[in-house]
């Protein structure tokens, strides 16, 4: 069974996380998969539009911590900022000129919502509920200034400073999603965006998205400079190990600050 799967009808792609059982938590091999979803749709001049989705009640609840758990023992006990050698480049998701449309059928945890909003258009459903669990789970992801920058900064707060989930409603009232419809219209409200898409000349599209993406403001030498070095600091913290340790054991997590 694919963890990631494909299909392409009249110019639109739908990509779909396939692994259910666990949430379609992010696994290496399903980081791999995805990449090789994406290179596809990037690579074919038939693919106008895509649609990112879950299979299941989750469209991704993050990394898969057990995965998370096994890289920390295998790596001299440092907790990895970059798990998957995939994820550098978002699996292809934010490298990309064509249109890309979330289809966020329920949690949206970490990973799930870094990948949510790499998408162009986004319609979740209702009682969809998202979250960044950074300081919760010991690392430091590579997107979470992007997370917080499509936020007001109080929702902002709670998404990168406690980690509490917050409601597709809510983020809908926010201006960080374009719908949420009930859960039996997700893929059929995906469907609508994606049409209007498929109707306007592609290349006109992809250049507009093009130069969208070139004027967007992104972060100075300085700025990636020090996101490293904090980043790489704290994945060397006992603190980073506790949080890994402490949720694939499923007991209460013991700080001590260092």
């Amino acid at each position: 069974m694919s963890l990631v799967e494909y299909s392409l009808e009249d110019h639109i792609a739908v990509i779909r996380l396939n692994r259910p059982e666990r949430l379609n938590a992010m696994s290496p091999p399903m980081g791999e998969e995805l990449t090789d979803a994406f290179r596809q749709f990037n690579a074919d001049d038939n693919a106008w539009v895509g649609i990112l989705t879950g299979s299941g009640r989750a469209f991704c609840a993050g990394r898969d911590m057990k995965s998370q758990a096994e890289g920390f023992a295998s790596n001299g006990g440092k907790v990895l900022g970059r798990v998957y050698t995939s994820e550098r480049n978002m699996f292809g998701l934010s490298d990309t000129d064509k249109p890309l449309i979330a289809a966020v059928n329920g949690f949206a945890i970490g990973m799930g919502w870094y990948m949510t909003i790499a998408c162009d258009i986004r319609v979740a459903a209702a009682g969809a509920q998202f979250a960044m669990t950074e300081v919760a789970t010991g690392v430091l992801g590579p997107y979470w200034m992007a997370g917080v920058e499509v936020l007001p900064w109080p929702i902002a707060a709670e998404f990168a400073l406690l980690g509490e989930r917050v409601s597709a409603e809510r983020l809908l009232a926010c201006g960080a999603l374009n719908a949420v419809v009930p859960e039996q219209e997700l893929m059929a409200e995906a469907g609508r965006w994606a049409e209007k898409f498929a109707r306007l000349p592609p290349r006109h599209v992809q250049g507009t998205k093009s130069l969208m993406r070139a004027s967007r403001a992104v972060p100075g030498p300085e700025t990636q400079a020090r996101e490293r070095a904090v980043r790489n600091e704290l994945a060397e913290l006992a603190d980073s190990k506790e949080a890994v340790l402490a949720w694939t054991e499923r007991r209460p997590a013991v700080f001590r600050g260092a």
